[in-house]
């Protein structure tokens, strides 16, 4: 596993310093308290080390309140990722019902053309066929540059084939 070049971030770094310091606190008390007291050399010790044990306790206040930050910021990062995760789903609910709106209006469609092809066994005419894929291809138009304009390319595909579909129908229709 290859490690990153990045430092750590701030809540990883102030909690690994806090423990730091805890662990030298903790090293210097039980020097302090493993050194025997039976002679002026052993106590000198035992003192110095309790000595360097309080400058760590004094340091911990200032690492707890460190890490007391990072965690405000974390806090902080947390409640912004979770605004920007609403509004993207704000976002994602309009774009799919507007998408829906839109397959919707495609199925209306589909619809329109089956039935025009339908009613192509009870036309007199093609001519009388022909009127009726009129409104049929202003319909797909209409949808079609909406579904474009919102850039859903993969129901503007859909339209485009059936435009070409009723395209080819009115061709065959008005052929002589």
């Amino acid at each position: 596993m290859a490690r990153s070049s990045e430092p750590p971030p701030a809540l990883v770094l102030a909690a690994q310093q806090l423990e730091d310091e805890l662990r030298r606190c903790e090293e210097a008390v039980a020097e302090a308290t493993k050194a025997r007291l039976n002679t002026e050399k052993n106590i000198t010790r035992a003192a110095r080390a309790l000595k360097a044990a309080a400058e760590h306790r004094e340091q911990i206040g200032a690492k707890v309140n460190a890490l007391l930050a990072a965690i405000k910021d974390a806090g902080a990062r947390a409640d912004a990722a979770a605004s920007r995760m609403e509004a993207r789903a704000a976002d994602i609910r309009a774009r799919m019902d507007r998408l829906h709106a839109l397959q919707s209006s495609t199925g209306e469609i589909v619809a329109a053309v089956r039935e025009a092809g339908e009613s192509a066994k009870q036309a007199k005419t093609a001519a009388e066929l022909v009127d009726r894929l009129g409104p049929v291809e202003q319909r797909i138009d209409q949808v079609l540059q909406e579904v474009r304009a919102d850039e859903f390319d993969d129901v503007a595909h859909d339209l485009a084939a059936l435009k070409e579909m009723v395209a080819a129908m009115r061709r065959k229709l008005q052929a002589p």
